[in-house]
């Protein structure tokens, strides 16, 4: 097991710290690959050399340049595996160092392999986060029987079938450009991710925004009592809300269901009352992404002529609100806190100030559309 530069290091400035003398590391060849004492820093230990070469337990160093390139102290083995990995040494006067030694000893090598066991873990991550992505995005039917045993030496069997539900912060940006708000994302993923352990041959992979639970096949009704339970679970540790698009069960490939899912969290995010959808759920929502957002930009400011971009988030409420009751005024000035009057003055105001009337049935699907296109992804359109 090889020691690297970084995590020796970081070792002997911690140990450093703690015994109040300087520290060295030195590899298999004899050579300080860290110390505190930045003049010794890549020079060869012959002491360090006879330790290794002769598997001595211990070498106690009487005065400064005893060996070559040595100073009083004392330096012991670094055990891993069995295997003499390298040496540590601790400078200073017999009496002050050699109390410390075994301790030191064990200390390093138990650092040691804790940080060996963080990067393989890493390296586990990373490994198994790419056959994940080869598996949602890439073309993992072709390799046949050679993926599908990759799967099972990482422990996913990829031959069950699956439904996928992608879930969501709600008002990400709130979080993701602060150091606590980072924090915050990483603790939801590490719920969602335990949650997702916990069901029998649950997958759980993550991108920049979203966290992918690939569930084994269940109905609708269960899938949606799992999404609600994730839902609950990230409310109760963090007030905050996650929303959820779930694909269509109609034993379509991975990567199929998980762009399904997909099109069901923007269908989600699209519309604010809402916090999880299906795929068989959404209608105008299926062709959405295929619209650029340039263009959904310019068919609100062509809608929204001359407001400015408050007065547009003020408009699109009331209107979500006015075709979330239907078009039925009473309940929807019951929804708005005001009197039908005022709702029917401020819809007639709209239509003055627009050309365009929410109360009839032509015009009202124009304003439908803006809705959906402003509620989509308000913080990526730009109306200057």
């Amino acid at each position: 097991m090889d020691i690297s530069k970084r995590n020796a290091m970081q070792i002997v400035n911690e140990i450093s710290g703690i015994i109040g003398q300087h520290v060295n590391m030195m590899d298999a060849d004899g050579t300080i690959i860290a110390s505190t004492d930045p003049e010794r820093m890549d020079t060869y230990h012959e002491g360090a050399a006879r330790v290794i070469g002769e598997h001595l337990d211990e070498l106690i160093i009487q005065s400064d340049d005893e060996y070559e390139g040595t100073r009083k102290g004392i330096n012991l083995p670094i055990l891993l595996d069995g295997e003499i990995a390298g040496v540590v040494g601790i400078t200073g006067e017999r009496d002050e160092v050699v109390k410390y030694g075994q301790i030191i000893k064990k200390m390093t090598e138990i650092l040691l392999i804790e940080n060996f066991d963080k990067e393989q873990k890493k390296i586990d991550d990373r490994i198994r986060t790419r056959f994940i992505d080869e598996w949602l995005y890439g073309d993992a039917i072709s390799q046949g029987q050679a993926f599908i045993q990759r799967g099972a030496r990482l422990g996913i069997d990829i031959t069950l079938p699956r439904r996928v539900l992608v879930a969501e912060i709600e008002n990400l940006r709130d979080y993701s450009d602060s150091p606590e708000g980072q924090r915050i994302i990483d603790r939801v993923n590490k719920t969602v991710r335990r949650m997702v352990g916990e069901e029998k041959n649950g997958v759980f992979a993550k991108t920049a925004s979203q966290m992918i639970c690939l569930m084994p096949d269940c109905e609708d009704a269960k899938l949606r009592f799992f999404a609600q339970q994730i839902q609950a679970q990230v409310w109760r540790q963090f007030s905050i809300r996650v929303i959820v698009g779930a694909d269509s069960r109609d034993g379509s490939l991975l990567h199929q269901s998980y762009l399904r899912a997909h099109k069901a969290l923007r269908a989600c995010r699209a519309s604010r009352g809402s916090t999880i959808r299906f795929y068989d759920d959404i209608n105008l929502e299926l062709f959405m992404d295929e619209i650029p957002q340039t263009s959904k930009a310019e068919f609100i400011r062509r809608i929204f002529r001359g407001f400015t971009p408050e007065e547009i988030d003020s408009w699109v409420h009331l209107l979500e609100v006015y075709f979330e009751a239907d078009g039925s005024l009473s309940d929807a000035a019951a929804q708005l806190f005001i009197h039908k009057n005022t709702l029917q003055y401020k819809l007639r105001k709209l239509c003055e100030q627009t050309g365009y009337d929410p109360r009839s049935l032509s015009d009202s699907s124009l304003f439908y559309l803006a809705v959906q296109f402003y509620n989509e992804n308000r913080d990526e359109l730009n109306f200057v």
